[in-house]
């Protein structure tokens, strides 16, 4: 029996992916001062299915659409306490 096996030669790398990655803006890792928490929440998958395409549609995150969501709500709260 007679195995043959054809090696080929790596290929070359391709310039604009070095000029690329030696241009390419430092990614700035900023740790928020305060640890923050994780909330988990169930809904129903049909919910889910509208708010990742709304999300998607906006290219914007689940998380941070949640987050304006619940501070502008809270905000809302608070200012109609304060007015009674």
């Amino acid at each position: 029996m007679n195995k043959k096996i054809t090696m080929t030669a790596r290929p070359k790398p391709k310039a604009e992916l070095d000029k690329w990655v030696e241009t390419r803006e430092p990614v700035d890792a900023v740790k928020p001062a305060v640890k923050p928490k994780r909330l988990t929440i169930d809904i129903d998958p049909a919910l889910h299915k509208k708010l990742k395409m709304n999300c998607v549609k906006r290219d914007i995150q689940i998380a941070d659409l949640l987050r304006t969501l619940i501070e502008s709500e809270l905000d809302r709260k608070i200012l109609s306490n304060s007015d009674q």
